[in-house]
């Protein structure tokens, strides 16, 4: 808070202070009720300037909140200059204007409230709030009502409905207040607690002040006048600093949904008392008694239907588990097993080499084993699929995985990585001796003749690479990556034989610690670029764009899979996607200042960066400061990434926020579909590893098969990436892709080339954008 404000705030708060002690101290009644407004009029001019410095304050996410606390403050503030107004002209009938200013305050700020807490909880949990915010406003209309039950004096409706509005519209804006922090998760502080105070304090104020009235005992410099000055600070200082900050701790969270599923039995205990209450007041008119039995059957009954709502959810949400289960483990075998062989594949011995290593490792090197990969590799398979068809051909590679499986005898673990690779792991392998052995025991079984069905005798040999760990690498990934290393060593000295993996990237790594520097100074340096590349429809006509970075280091273009590790190892992630996403806002400026079509841009976030705070803010200001909108991007985030559950209130703030999401690289990590159904994602990206390989791998076609038919059911688009031949893109669109990416179409292009052959003026028609034999060329 800045001096000026302290010192200003410091002295209203005094000045209120010493108004309400003339009020006690004076003798004389008009000077009484004359400190007795001033200080109310002190006290709520002061509550409306702390609630306009708050909304001044306050984020983009938070505004619509501050509006609701600053009218709300404005209008009690109204109504005490009204009332000031009644007291000079010694006017003051019952119901006045002034009340109607003060009845305003409180259903402005439970109406704000009901309206952005729907807006933030899921679409499922809507009529369940909607029951409990109906609930509890009809308890504290039958407590109100039996509060006022003893008096008697309620003799004219619209008396009756004003004296019982003021402390239910301001209770009322308090649960509400008080419901809405457990219902979307937001995280407690004190600004809450002091506006829930605030509209309790408010709420009694004004019951009490009403009873008085009614018998007659009201009377001005009393202390129970200074609870109306107490209110109004406490909510103008709550206002002041209010934040809806959501909350990522998953046990808060949890705690918060317990209390949620309590508030009906609350609700349903206050009904019960107040009829407890009803029976024991003797006086009451008949219609009252109506009405308050009314109150407490309804809340009742909003009880019991919530509850019916909630179980009626959870059924529904056991039965699609259930069916999700199902095809999660249909997916899981589609995703893990090959179709052809029956064999696991790339995914599945990559975390079974995973676990093997990280055993090996907790053993120690005192247990003498070594974990070692063998990647074998069919000689000259094509030949035999271009000579005989693929069918033969699949032929061959069943009666291959089930010649090495019959050799193996269970000693290792057999996989496909795809087309004719086949991979074993010995978890148990004591010296480069015993695996050489069973490699040259492989190598001779395969020099034996193949007996296909129709085509007689065939000789197709093997090559195999060798990796073992911890001699050769240090990790299953190396284990893997050498391995390969090691089988192309095979074939360029000679066929049929294998060969062992030697360390040989010593200058590599060094390369790469060069690499780490020199990333240091390239946002300096002018060496970054960002490029585009476009996004099609099933028309081939653009759709938008994809922003990747580029980066050129002494006249050579270094590949992003080498310096995006880098820079996520080394936390300059974060300033340059900052960077990224600017200049993406940039350039949609300006081209739409030069009067074009501007694309949806899809733009890449790291993990580290949605860790970072007001990450979401941030991005929202470079939207604004570009004069573009939120809706104009689409951010990537990878499927591991958002699945993790510590970022999932900042997807939701981003959605909110109302950027679209997207799920890049997916079917690559390891998803949870319970999990996926309630991320606020819009479409799915498939990985170009399954595109790749989708005309000839069966099980890359059952994979994108498979997340079409998943997206379709959770009403996501899916976008190809990586779709470089005319089949593959045939093939996507009878799956019923929506977007399409990759060489077929167009290369990652410099904005002034994109601008050129591909965006269009505003106005102008879509004229074609190349034909088949084009794009073909330009993937050659």
């Amino acid at each position: 808070m800045p001096q000026a404000e302290k010192w200003l705030v410091a002295g209203c708060t005094a000045l209120t202070v010493g108004l309400f002690a003339a009020a006690l101290l004076a003798s004389d009644r008009a000077a009484q009720v004359f400190f007795d407004n001033a200080s109310w009029t002190l006290a709520f001019s002061l509550s409306a300037f702390l609630a306009w410095r708050g909304r001044v304050q306050a984020s983009v996410m938070d505004h619509s909140l501050h509006n609701g606390l600053l009218l709300g403050a404005l209008l009690i503030l109204a109504g005490q200059l009204m009332w000031n107004v009644q007291v000079a002209t010694d006017w003051n009938p019952f119901p006045s204007p002034a009340d109607a200013l003060f009845l305003a305050a409180g259903p402005v700020w439970a109406l704000t409230v009901m309206r952005v807490t729907f807006q933030r909880i899921a679409p499922d949990r809507v009529y369940p709030a909607s029951l409990d915010f109906g609930g509890a406003v009809l308890a504290l209309l039958a407590v109100t009502l039996v509060v006022y039950v003893p008096s008697g004096e309620l003799n004219t409706l619209l008396v009756g409905a004003v004296m019982v509005l003021y402390p239910v519209s301001f209770l009322t804006a308090a649960s509400v207040t008080a419901l809405a922090v457990p219902s979307v998760g937001v995280r407690w502080r004190l600004s809450h607690g002091l506006i829930i105070a605030g509209m309790v304090c408010y709420g009694l104020s004004w019951m009490h002040w009403n009873l008085l009235a009614l018998h007659g005992e009201l009377a001005p410099g009393s202390w129970f006048n200074g609870l109306f000055s107490l209110a109004a600070l406490a909510l103008g200082w709550g206002a002041r600093y209010f934040q809806a900050e959501l909350s990522n701790d998953a046990a808060y969270r949890h705690r918060c949904e317990q209390v949620v599923n309590l508030v009906p039995l609350a609700t349903m205990l206050m009904a019960s008392a107040t009829l407890w209450l009803l029976f024991a007041a003797a006086g009451a008119r008949s219609v009252v008694y109506a009405l308050i039995l009314g109150c407490c059957l309804l809340v009742l009954v909003l009880a019991a239907l919530r509850q019916a709502i909630v179980v009626s959810l959870l059924d529904r949400l056991r039965m699609a588990e259930a069916a999700i289960l199902r095809n999660e483990e249909q997916l899981y075998h589609v995703a893990h097993f090959d179709t052809l062989t029956g064999l696991p594949n790339r995914r599945y011995f990559e975390d079974a080499l995973d676990q093997a290593v990280q055993l090996a490792v907790q053993q120690g090197s005192q247990s003498g084993q070594c974990v070692a990969v063998l990647l074998l590799d069919l000689d000259h398979f094509n030949n035999v699929n271009e000579t005989f068809g693929h069918r033969t051909g699949d032929k061959l590679l069943v009666e291959a995985a089930k010649r090495i499986a019959d050799h193996l005898q269970g000693r290792g673990f057999l996989a496909r990585l795809g087309e004719d690779e086949f991979m074993v792991m010995l978890a148990r392998s004591h010296t480069r001796n015993e695996v050489a052995q069973l490699a040259a025991s492989l190598v001779e079984s395969f020099m034996q003749p193949w007996l296909l069905p129709g085509v007689g005798a065939q000789f197709v040999g093997a090559s195999i690479g060798i990796s073992l760990f911890p001699d050769d690498a240090p990790d299953a990934l190396a284990l893997v990556r050498n391995a390969h290393t090691a089988l192309h060593a095979t074939k360029d000295t000679g066929r049929g034989t294998y060969r062992f993996y030697i360390d040989e990237f010593t200058r590599q790594a060094q390369g790469r610690q060069a690499l780490r520097r020199r990333l240091h100074q390239a946002l300096q340096a002018g060496e970054l670029s960002l490029e585009y590349q476009p996004q099609v429809d099933r028309r081939q006509q653009l759709v938008g764009v994809e922003a990747l970075m580029r980066w050129r280091l002494d006249g050579r273009m270094v590949p992003p899979d080498e310096f995006i590790p880098i820079a996520e190892a080394s936390g300059l992630i974060v300033p340059l996607g900052r960077w990224v996403f600017e200049t993406a806002c940039r350039q949609a400026a300006v081209w739409d200042a030069a009067g074009f079509v501007v694309p949806v841009i899809s733009v890449n976030i790291s993990t580290i960066q949605l860790r970072e705070p007001q990450f979401a803010q941030s991005l929202l200001a470079l939207v604004h400061e570009a004069g573009r909108a939120p809706a104009d991007f689409v951010l990537e985030i990878t499927e591991s990434e958002l699945l993790d559950e510590s970022l999932y209130a900042a997807a939701v703030d981003l959605r909110h926020m109302g950027f679209a999401l997207s799920i890049d690289d997916f079917g690559t990590g390891h998803s949870s579909l319970i999990k996926l159904k309630r991320l606020p994602v819009g479409e799915l990206k498939i990985d170009k590893a399954f595109v790749s390989d989708i005309c000839e791998d069966a099980n890359d076609r059952e994979i994108c098969a498979t997340v079409h038919a998943l997206a379709r059911t959770l009403q996501l688009e899916v976008v190809a990436e990586g779709v470089e031949t005319q089949a593959q893109f045939d093939l996507l669109v009878g799956m019923g892709c929506h977007r399409f990416q990759g060489w077929l179409f167009a290369k990652a292009q410099p904005p002034e080339t994109l601008q050129a052959q591909w965006l269009q003026r505003a106005g102008a028609r879509q004229p074609p954008q190349g034909n088949e034999h084009d794009a073909m060329d330009a993937c050659i």
